[in-house]
């Protein structure tokens, strides 16, 4: 069996704290991945050669945007494709919801 998928949780930490939350995030969890985990995570993916989707999420990984960002980045440079989960928290009218995924609807522009 070949590893096809990689789901990185960015953090633990969350707005809010659900019952069916499987990762028990909450807004009292800290900590975040850091960058250079991340990259060396996303690496050796690579180097699998059968990993072809990075799942990132959380918690709530909007939470941490720059660092959701640049994990979307580097995982599109090495030719993943890649999903962030989100509670939409962040969503409070259609022209927010644009503006904050904006970035990744323009990916092709960070390659």
């Amino acid at each position: 069996m070949n590893l096809t998928g990689v789901h990185l949780l960015l953090t633990y930490r969350c707005d809010i704290e659900c019952d069916h939350c499987f990762v028990w995030g909450s807004p009292s969890a800290s900590g975040v991945m850091l960058l250079k985990n991340i990259s060396s995570l996303l690496r050796e993916a690579k180097r699998l050669d059968t990993v072809k989707g990075i799942s990132i999420e959380g918690g709530e990984p909007f939470l941490y945007y720059p660092i959701m960002i640049r994990a979307l980045r580097e995982a599109w440079k090495l030719g993943f494709s890649v999903e962030v989960l989100s509670n939409c928290y962040w969503a409070t009218s259609a022209e927010d919801a644009v503006e904050w995924l904006l970035p990744m609807a323009k990916q092709e522009t960070w390659n």
